[in-house]
Order: C-alpha cells, then sequence, then structure tokens
C-alpha cells in the first residue's frame, strides 16, 4: 500500500512537470534562417517552437536535412505503418525504404509520439554520414558525439537533451548545417545547395540577408550581396573598410631560389580565401602576409576552377577580416571599381578605374573588363564595387593600353571542390601533367576480393581508390596498345600515405617499375619504357613503414606516349624527394629532364634509365652552385661502377659507350662535411648528339 502511493505521488508530480520553454533560448531567428531555406516551414500557427516535435515533423526534417525531399515526393515510396498522416506520408515511406529508421512495431510509426533531442541528433548524424550501426556513435549518445565532433557545446547539448521542443530541432538543425560532412571538409551546407540541388541560390540569397553565419558561409560560394543602404563610399573609405582582408601570397617551387608571388584575399574569418588558380599551380608551399605584417602558411586547396583561373585556399589561424560578396551582375559600363594587392610584390596597393564592360567574352569565358591598372603579382587580388563588396578576383592584364580583366566573385559557384583539404605539394603532384585530375577524368574503383585486376584504366585517367588496411592490395589493368615510354603516379594525402607502394608489372609479369610514397609525400612517380603492347598490371599495396594508420585515399594517374618529342623537347618534371634507393630509382625516359633537390649534405637521390641498344649515352646534371659540389655515379644492374661524372661547361657530364640494359645514377654531395643548404638540380640522360 505504501508503495503504490509512493507511485501516484510520483506521478501526479510527473504531470504537473512544466514543459521546459524556449522562452530564455529563442530560437525563432534560426527558424526564419531554416524557413528561408526550405528546411523548417513551421505549420498553420508559426513555428510553434515551444510545443513538443513529433515523430512525424523529426521524419521531415531529416528527408530535408539529408537533401532528398524532391525524391521522397515523387519515388511513391510505400510503408506499413497505419498512423501516419498524409502530409508525412512520403517522408516516412522514403525513410522507411532506405532503411534510415522504422517504426515502433509492424504497422505503427509512432507519429504522434514526442521526438527526443538524441533521437533527433541521430537523424542528424546519419545525414552527415555517420553510421551508428557500424558504431561511430550510439543513438542514446547522439548528442555527446555532436560535442566531440564541435557541432554543438557541452552548455547546448545540456538544454536540448532536457526537453523534446520543436525549438530544440531547429537549432539542432541550423547548427549542423555548419558541420562536416564524415571524413570531408566539406558541410552539410556545400551538400545541400552544390552537391544535391535541394536549396536554391534564391533561397541562399534571402537566408544570408538574415543571417549574419550563413551570409559569411555564402562568401564560399560566390553568393552576392545586396548593396548597402546610403551613399557610395568614396576611395578613401573603400580602402580603410577592405584593404586589411587582402594579403600577398608568396610561392616557392622546391627552393628558395625559386619563387613567385601573388595576391589573395579573405572571405571567411577562419582563413578561407580566394586567388587564382595559376597563383598556386606548380607551387610546393605558400605563405601570405596580411596588412599588419604577420605571416601565415598556406594549409592546402579545398577548390579550383580552370576555366575561371580561380582557388579556394585555406590559409593557417582564426580571426581574419573578411571581404562580402557583392553582386557582378549589377555593375554598369563606366561604373568606379577599386583593385587592391600586391603588383610587383608591392603589397596594399589600391589602383581604380572603371567598368569598361562588364560582360566581356574572351577565349570561351565572360570576365569583368576594367580599366584599373595591374601587373605581375595583382593576380588573385580582390575588384571592389563602391560599396567595397568583392566583386571580381583580378586575373589578366595586357600590355596594349589599359585592358585588363577579372573573374566574377559569382564563379566560385562552379568550381571543383575536392573531398578534403589537398595541400600545395598535391597540386605541384598534379600540375606534373598540367592538369589536376577532375571528375570528368576519374574512376572510382571496383572493389574485389580477387588478386587480380578488376578494372582496366583508359590512357590518361584518373582512378580513385581506398587502401583500408595492411592486408588490403589493388590491382589495375593498363592497356598498352603500342611501344611506349609510360607515366604512373600514385598522389594521396601526405599525412597519413608513409609506406603506400604500387608496382607495375608487364604482360609476361615481370616487375618493371616500383615505387613508393615516404613520409610527407604527397606524390610517387613511375615512368618507364613498355617494351610490348599488351596488358601491364599496377599493384597497390602498403609496407610496414606507414606506422599505425587505419586506411589511405589514394589517386592513380597514367598515361603513355607513343613517341617521344625531338631532341631538345624536353618535358620536365619536378621529383619533391627521389627515392633514396635502386630498387624505387626515378626512370627518367629519353627526353625528359627532371629537377629536384638535394636538401641535405647526407641526401642521396636515385635514378634510373634503360639502353635499348649499344650506344653513346650522356648524363647530365647542371646545379645551381657555381662549382661542383654534387657527386654523379653511374652504376650497371649488376651495381658496378661505369664512371663518374666531371665537371664541365655547368654541368657534371658522363658520356660513355654503354651496351643495352638498365642503368642507375646517384646524386650525391661530394662533401658530407660541409654546411649545407637546399640546393636544385636538374638531370637528364639520353643518347649523345
Amino acid at each position: 500500500m505504501r508503495k503504490t502511493s509512493i507511485l501516484l505521488v510520483i506521478v501526479l508530480l510527473l504531470q504537473f512537470v512544466p514543459l521546459v520553454s524556449v522562452a530564455d533560448n529563442d530560437y525563432t531567428p534560426q527558424a526564419e534562417t531554416l524557413k528561408q531555406l526550405g528546411l523548417f516551414l513551421g505549420t498553420d500557427a508559426g513555428f510553434e517552437l515551444d510545443r513538443p516535435a513529433t515523430r512525424a515533423e523529426a521524419a521531415v526534417m531529416t528527408v530535408r536535412l539529408l537533401g532528398k525531399e524532391t525524391e521522397a515526393l515523387t519515388s511513391n515510396s510505400g510503408h506499413p505503418f497505419t498512423d501516419v498522416p498524409v502530409w508525412a506520408g512520403p517522408y516516412v515511406g522514403y525513410l522507411y525504404s532506405n532503411k534510415i529508421t522504422t517504426g515502433i512495431s509492424d504497422t505503427q510509426f509512432g507519429s504522434s509520439q514526442t521526438a527526443t533531442s538524441a533521437q533527433y541528433a541521430t537523424f542528424v548524424l546519419r545525414a552527415l554520414g555517420y553510421d551508428d550501426s557500424a558504431g561511430d556513435f550510439t543513438w542514446d549518445k547522439s548528442l555527446d558525439k555532436m560535442v566531440s565532433l564541435g557541432i554543438v557545446t557541452a552548455g547546448e547539448a545540456a538544454t536540448f537533451a532536457s526537453g523534446r521542443l520543436r525549438g530544440y530541432i531547429a537549432a539542432i538543425s541550423h547548427l549542423s548545417l555548419f558541420a562536416n560532412l564524415k571524413g570531408s571538409s566539406s558541410t552539410l551546407l556545400d551538400k545541400l545547395y552544390l552537391a544535391d540541388g535541394a536549396i536554391t541560390l534564391a533561397q541562399i540569397k534571402a537566408a544570408a540577408a538574415i543571417d549574419g553565419r550563413l551570409s559569411m558561409a555564402s562568401n564560399v560560394y560566390g553568393v552576392p550581396k545586396p548593396y548597402p543602404e546610403g551613399e557610395p563610399l568614396d576611395s578613401e573609405q573603400v580602402f580603410e573598410k577592405t584593404s586589411n582582408a587582402v594579403f600577398k601570397i608568396e610561392t616557392k617551387v622546391l627552393t628558395d631560389s625559386d619563387f613567385g608571388s601573388g595576391s589573395g584575399f579573405f572571405i571567411t574569418s577562419d582563413g578561407l580565401a580566394v586567388t587564382n588558380y595559376h597563383v598556386i599551380s606548380f607551387m610546393s608551399s605558400a605563405t601570405i602576409t596580411t596588412t599588419d605584417g604577420k605571416t601565415y602558411p598556406v594549409e592546402g586547396v579545398l577548390a579550383i576552377n580552370f576555366e575561371a583561373d580561380l582557388a579556394l585556399i585555406k590559409v593557417k589561424g582564426n580571426g581574419f577580416p573578411y571581404l562580402e560578396a557583392g553582386d557582378p551582375a549589377a555593375l554598369r559600363t563606366a561604373q568606379r571599381i577599386y583593385a587592391i594587392g600586391s603588383p610587383l610584390g608591392f603589397d596594399n596597393s589600391i589602383s581604380d578605374g572603371l567598368v569598361s564592360n562588364p560582360n566581356r567574352e574572351f577565349e570561351g569565358h565572360t570576365y569583368i573588363q576594367i580599366s584599373a591598372p595591374l601587373a605581375p603579382g595583382s593576380s588573385g587580388g580582390a575588384l571592389l564595387n563602391e560599396y567595397g563588396q568583392v566583386v571580381g578576383v583580378t586575373t589578366l592584364g595586357f600590355s596594349e593600353g589599359s585592358i585588363n580583366l577579372a573573374v566574377k566573385i559569382t564563379d566560385l559557384a562552379d568550381v571543383f571542390r575536392f573531398p578534403d583539404l589537398r595541400s600545395i605539394t598535391y597540386m605541384q603532384a598534379h600540375t606534373h601533367f598540367g592538369a589536376v585530375p577532375v571528375t570528368d577524368v576519374t574512376y572510382t574503383r571496383v572493389d574485389s576480393a580477387e588478386d587480380k585486376p578488376t578494372q582496366t584504366m583508359k590512357n590518361d585517367t584518373t582512378m580513385y581508390g581506398t587502401i583500408r588496411s595492411a592486408d588490403d592490395v589493388h590491382y589495375y589493368a593498363l592497356d598498352v596498345k603500342t611501344t611506349a615510354e609510360m607515366i604512373v603516379s600514385l598522389t594521396s594525402n601526405e599525412q597519413s600515405s608513409a609506406g603506400l607502394r604500387f608496382e607495375i608489372s608487364d604482360p609476361s609479369g615481370k616487375v618493371i617499375l616500383n615505387s613508393r610514397h615516404y613520409r610527407g609525400d604527397a606524390f610517387s612517380l613511375a615512368t618507364g619504357h613498355a617494351a610490348t603492347a599488351g596488358l601491364y598490371t599496377i599493384r597497390i599495396y602498403v609496407d610496414g613503414s606507414g606506422g599505425d594508420w587505419s586506411g589511405v585515399d589514394y589517386e592513380l594517374f597514367w598515361l603513355y606516349h607513343e613517341s617521344i618529342g625531338p631532341d631538345g623537347d624536353f618535358k620536365i618534371f619536378f621529383e619533391f624527394e627521389p627515392n633514396d634507393t635502386p630498387e624505387f630509382a626515378n626512370y627518367i625516359p629519353a627526353g625528359f629532364v627532371y629537377s629536384s633537390t638535394i636538401s641535405t649534405s647526407k641526401d642521396i637521390d636515385y635514378y634510373t634509365f634503360t639502353v635499348t641498344r649499344g650506344a653513346m649515352i650522356r648524363v647530365l646534371v647542371g646545379s645551381g652552385h657555381e662549382k661542383s659540389v654534387l657527386n654523379v655515379e653511374v652504376f650497371d644492374s649488376k651495381n658496378n661502377l661505369v664512371g663518374r661524372t666531371s665537371f664541365r661547361e655547368g654541368y657534371e657530364i658522363f658520356d660513355s659507350f654503354l651496351s643495352a640494359g638498365n642503368y642507375f645514377i646517384k646524386v650525391s654531395v661530394k662533401d658530407t662535411g660541409i654546411t649545407w643548404e637546399n640546393e636544385s638540380y636538374a638531370i637528364i640522360a639520353r643518347p649523345s648528339n
């Protein structure tokens, strides 16, 4: 009897526990933003943020955050539940048919039951790519997972866990828009707007007008903001408002003696910035200098657009001033504009001029033609309207008159976005071939447990794949149509690629080429001679030197040349760190030049070349030093010393008759006791004239 009374008291107390209100945490602004994006529409009674959210309402929001509302409304996916209202039927049907959620029984979805914040957070994490069935998180700890990912704070999680309100669903949804997808630098907003097309440009513009955080995020897409109210600014006001968001960018190619400079500007406070693609292509490193004289490294590249010559880069740091995107479509001929950049390396320089033509067609692309002076180093700088909004990226100038071109800032919406941050070294790796792989020339690996090639790669294509464990091995077939010089490269994230290897076997099964990644490498390259036509095999695997890692993504590229250009038509390759053992020596086809660096006095670089029939062979090594400092030796395939180079005419030169066979070149420093700094050199092996 006593236990029953106590239970009755508890039940009565629970009946009078008031609902948690959002009065102290008004999420109306977040709901308004979501409404403009088409994600949270409210009811006939408004947003109703302080009433409990139902499972049916949570289902609708989940489908929208997945970017699948159109698909759900048109696919007529069925479900077995009898308690789902008509308006929620397509959404529940989509989730059920795609095994994203189930009901509370075989025939009941529980549509009118209250959805907890933890349940909704589970759906959101799934939309971000996390899988609770695979152990990424547990549904009852979903808010804790969001805290660990930095999506919500611990305080916010505690607030959300205390109730089951529509306001909390709105808040969680809004915060999740800016969260990265699993294993990617892209956000959920990127996916919904760029990849899925679930959010339109008009919706982004409307939401950005009322939401400061979204306004900054939309800069990354080049979404223009309306003109500010009031009169246009004068030149001094434009400079004062914008100049500290523009920076000088300095780049290097392997060594301090090979460098360049350009301009760029921030579009978010956390270091996202814009420059021209040609400013950072071919470069091995880049730093930026802000107007206060501080220097920051460029962490990598997020996106590129070859046609528009744009690159979206990430600068290490936070709290940067940034520019707001303006509308190039609103520009008028003869309207005043301003350009800020670092022409000829003179940072923080401003020039003014007029819009000569807001839509100038040039070589298949539409630019803003301006009269404002530009010079080398202006590339990547900001073109500003009279309100201090960035409307373009200064890109190209002509020596004849005041004819200069700027890329429209709205072209940022059309950039190719990498799955994750790509380093500057990665970019340099792919510019060996003049282009970074993008979706129209890439293929995804077909996984198979067979120990043989599952796919035949076409010439001049790129294959994406992932080595998931030390036991994982991937095979590809290369269909070589004729005797040719072949080039195969393996590119990956240098932070996790140590120990990644590949080898190439000829049609008889003999290994003819191989290469590997060392710690810090983004790129390994094998070039060699395909003696016969037929199917060649590439094997990708890892050795034991990679340490602890759970997997590594890679991009495999290959091409072959049916013939090499005539003597003098050299193809130049930058090699970041040539392999230091004969086993992985870099192959030098005839007519190719390797440009690399001896980085320490004890550094050793190995190369190999093939002589198809006896001939006089010349090896030339040119160093940046005035006197000979390099020791260059040539060995045959049995490691017998064939000869050393002698210094003359500014080169180390080996010139001798060699019979058919494979040979190795060893490049080292003559005196390992000297103080040494990075020194670049170029090497070529070819028949003597």
